[in-house]
């Protein structure tokens, strides 16, 4: 079964030539093909997202603490052990097709107590790919030659026979601006045989898995259905894998009272990985012994320090700790002194700041010495001098922000609730979800809402970002002051980091993070 698939799509829209390790994590690796669970990567710290901008790490070797369940002796047994994962070839996403390869091999970590399993296994994966606008189509087979499994369970030593057994993934990845999202499939005849006797057992997997990966959290949930043969015995069951990253912004006050600043953020790293499996048939031996169970991998949290903005004069301000989060993770840059919350909001300003909230990759403008750059500025108002062209240009061409009429991007006009809200749903890649014709909101206001936002705006109220006002309007057309749009785009990075979570992890596997 497949690692999370999820645990890997690190680099969002990258339109150049990306290494396998790069591309490995894009697209499923951190998961055994076989049911197991790893501790996967975690998303990255902001300072280690810098660097790996600037100097892109091209490792492909990964090993990660790994366990799995087995139930080829009529029993569930647990397996721990390590995960190593190692991939080979280039890819490059300018090419309509290609392929790489990937081989996982899972090994006991150390002596296992009789109770437990052991399991020696590698197979080499050959992973064909082809690239469809914004999505990729994936296919994953075994190699053959390169498929050796032997679990011991209960005294028992069972071989796999890869003549007769195959195993089959197929994955479509959808990369929107701020959010990759992918599912799959998963099929497979594993054939074993009892070193000692010659009894033969068969395994029959398939299933499905959904996953996502954005700059906050990152979830993948796996529902496979198994049968198991043997002689004198069947069993059926069914597990769920599910591996959830996020990260958590805690406050902290400082106690000493003479210290330069009173308190900051801090970023939490957290890794939750755990299966759970229900046995639907029983074989007789086992009728009264347990029908379900789970088990997890303990991981710990990793920190980072963030700034601590100097926001003294927003003192009792409704929009303080909006600000301070959004400045303290460079959502919002600048000198915060001069950021006034009941100012409106520019059209530049919001888009700016929801490219940096969702991390959208940006290429700066390049300053060769001895003579000015060209302008190559498709907005006559936003010329490459300006210090927000590179998140401008990145938005337009991720479809985020359009320019209007005359070539201009309207870039110091104050921006309506209703296209903040359009840009965020965008940026979201759920649009979608509004797909009616002509939907229709429960807002007080809702014939206000201009024809061209009226889906996302629709979406925005679905998914709990656009909510009523005390009286049950949403003020399309009204200006966006800077306080309120610093409480949306915070409401964008919090369904990113927790209302994703929910809709996977809780939603299809059941497991309440």
């Amino acid at each position: 079964m497949y690692k999370l698939l999820f645990a890997a799509i690190t680099a969002f829209v990258m339109m150049f030539v990306m290494t396998v390790e790069v591309r490995a994590e894009t697209l499923v690796q951190y998961m055994s093909f076989f049911g197991g669970i790893s501790e996967g990567r975690r998303l990255p710290r902001t300072t280690e997202a810098m660097l790996a901008q600037q100097r892109p790490n091209r490792n492909q070797n990964f090993s990660f603490r790994y366990s799995e369940m087995i139930f080829l002796n009529g029993t569930p047994a647990r397996f721990d052990g390590t995960l190593s994962i190692n991939s080979g070839g280039t890819v490059n996403m300018n090419n309509e097709v290609g392929s790489f390869t990937v081989t996982h091999a899972v090994a006991p970590s150390a002596a296992t107590d009789e109770e437990f399993a052991t399991i020696n296994r590698s197979v080499t994966l050959q992973v064909n790919y082809r690239v469809e606008g914004s999505q990729v189509i994936l296919t994953h087979d075994a190699i053959p030659g390169s498929w050796a499994d032997t679990i011991m369970v209960n005294g028992r030593i069972l071989a796999l026979d890869p003549e007769v057994s195959h195993f089959g993934i197929s994955i479509i990845e959808d990369r929107t601006p701020g959010v990759i999202y992918y599912r799959g499939d998963i099929s497979g005849l594993l054939v074993y045989v009892d070193v000692a006797t010659g009894e033969v057992i068969t395994q029959e997997k398939s299933g499905s898995f959904h996953g996502y990966r954005s700059p906050w959290s990152a979830t993948e949930t796996h529902r496979i259905d198994a049968t198991v043969n043997a002689d004198n015995w069947n069993m059926l069951y069914q597990i769920r894998p599910s591996i959830t990253m996020n990260k958590v912004l805690q406050y902290v006050r400082n106690e000493p009272m003479a210290i330069s600043f009173e308190g900051n953020y801090r970023e939490v790293m957290q890794n939750f990985v755990g299966l759970r499996y229900d046995i639907f048939v029983l074989p007789n031996f086992m009728w009264e012994e347990p029908t379900s169970g789970s088990i997890y991998i303990s991981t710990p949290n990793t920190f980072e320090q963030l700034p601590a903005p100097d926001l003294t004069f927003l003192r009792g301000n409704a929009a303080e700790d909006d600000i301070r989060r959004l400045f303290s993770t460079r959502v919002l840059t600048g000198d915060p002194r001069f950021f006034q919350p009941s100012h409106a909001i520019t059209r530049g300003q919001f888009v700016a700041a929801v490219t940096r909230a969702i991390r959208l990759p940006i290429t700066p403008v390049p300053t060769p010495r001895g003579r000015a750059q060209p302008d190559t500025s498709i907005f006559a108002d936003v010329p490459n001098t300006r210090p927000e062209y590179p998140y401008i240009m990145a938005a337009h061409e991720a479809g985020l922000a359009l320019g209007r009429a005359n070539s201009m991007f309207y870039f110091d006009y104050p921006i309506d609730r209703q296209e903040a809200f359009m840009i965020m749903i965008r940026a979201l890649g759920l649009t979608q979800l509004g797909l009616n014709p002509t939907p229709v909101t429960s807002f007080m206001d809702d014939a206000l809402i201009s024809n061209w936002a009226r889906r996302e705006v629709s979406v925005a109220q679905l998914i709990g970002l656009a909510v009523p006002d005390a009286n049950g309007f949403f003020h399309p057309t009204r200006q966006l002051s800077k306080g309120e749009a610093a409480n949306i785009i915070n409401e964008l990075i919090e369904y990113m980091r927790v209302g994703l979570v929910s809709d996977y992890a809780e939603g299809i596997v059941n497991i309440p993070w």
